[in-house]
């Protein structure tokens, strides 16, 4: 309210101005004669009309574009933006001074408005450039125009919509090498966990061959045919990777997350060289993609978008039957007694977590000692400075 007060207030001082120059020039031109000061008298005249035409000219028929330097990025990249201001040929401005309005948390950007005076020309061009442009996928939709006079008497704004959208992918780098995956866990012929379970997993009998093991002698089925017999297994070998990102964080906190992303892509680039990977990630649901090579854009793109969660993953999900008998690579920000409890269900249907930290915090150390006394492993990678 008070803003607008002086606001009126300064038009009307300058309005007073503006009079009294008027008066002085007609004043001058009476009193003086002559050419020059009837000429200073018409030209201060024409330019006080002209001021008032152009304010009551329609200003609106201006339409703004955007070229992009690039609409796929890594996160620290740097964008170019140009932007195009089309207009009539004729269509009359003392100035106009343009500003993209770019949200705070795309980047660090350089000046991004531009001032141009009348012009004939039917586009007006600037560019500029943002900095240091954060994971996520960021669309710049408004342009705002603002126009003014030479004496300052009125200004005139108003914003053009115009949707420009890009994506950030997360940073990323391919490791020398995964941390170490279980691949004794589960062996060729049987499993090394209680005989309860081969009794389940048994396919059949053969004859006894040298180098069986005596504990796999089916001894009644020997005693009833009168030679050694031996148990065969179903055959169950590591069947693949998963990397899993698991989102939840209790206090949200942007570099921590952003960290464990990029390393969640670094483990995917690097899976996707091996055969039988999947990447899964957990949001209203889990979502689990088959990865190659060819489509590891899908799983950047997926990192792109995700937010933190505040709720861990549920203990129980059907997917999980889906992993069973691969190495599980689990990506978190921060461990959670629900994580815990999925991951102890996953190690019951034999499948292998790795639990995989970019950091461990107090708070982690006490679940990491969980994990541990469940035989479930814990890596810390601090992978720092990722690029691709």
């Amino acid at each position: 309210m008070i803003e607008r007060m002086f606001r009126a207030l300064g038009t009307i001082t300058k309005l007073i101005i503006l009079l009294l120059i008027v008066a002085g020039t007609y004043a001058y031109a009476m009193f003086q004669g002559g050419f020059v000061s009837w000429f200073l008298f018409y030209s201060v005249v024409t330019l006080i009309g002209l001021t008032v035409l152009v304010g009551l000219f329609n200003l609106k028929g201006f339409k703004v574009e955007r070229k992009l330097s690039s609409a796929v990025l890594y996160s620290g990249d740097s964008i170019e933006v140009e932007v195009i201001l089309k207009k009539s040929r004729f269509q009359p401005f003392f100035y106009v001074r343009v500003r993209d309005i770019v949200p705070n948390n795309i980047g660090s950007q350089t000046s991004y408005s531009a001032l141009f005076f009348f012009s004939f020309s039917n586009e007006l061009r600037f560019t500029y450039k943002i900095k240091g442009v954060k994971r996520g996928e960021h669309t710049l939709t408004k342009t705002e125009l603002s126009f003014g006079d030479l004496f300052g008497l009125f200004e005139k704004k108003f914003k053009v919509e115009s949707e420009s959208t890009f994506i950030v992918y997360p940073a990323f780098k391919v490791l020398n090498s995964l941390p170490r995956a279980d691949h004794s866990q589960i062996e060729e012929g049987t499993r090394p966990d209680q005989s309860l379970e081969e009794e389940r997993s048994l396919a059949g009998v053969r004859s006894y061959t040298p180098g069986d093991r005596l504990t796999s002698i089916n001894w009644k089925q020997s005693a009833r045919v009168s030679q050694l017999m031996t148990k065969e297994f179903e055959t169950f070998r590591n069947d693949g990777a998963v990397v899993l990102f698991e989102p939840y964080m209790r206090q949200p906190s942007s570099e921590p997350f952003e960290k464990t992303v990029e390393l969640s892509a670094s483990l995917i680039a690097t899976v996707v060289k091996g055969t039988n990977a999947s990447f899964s990630i957990r949001s209203v649901n889990w979502q689990s993609y088959e990865m190659t090579q060819a489509n590891l854009p899908l799983a950047l793109k997926l990192l792109a978008k995700v937010e933190p969660e505040k709720s861990g993953p549920p203990p129980i999900h059907k997917i999980y039957r889906e992993w069973r008998g691969k190495n599980v690579y689990v990506v978190s920000a921060e461990l959670s007694a629900e994580l815990i409890a999925a991951l102890t269900v996953m190690k019951e249907q034999k499948i292998s977590p790795h639990v995989v930290l970019y950091t461990e915090d107090l708070r982690d150390q006490v679940m990491t000692q969980k994990l541990k006394q469940k035989g479930i492993k814990v890596h810390v990678l601090p992978i720092g400075g990722v690029k691709r």
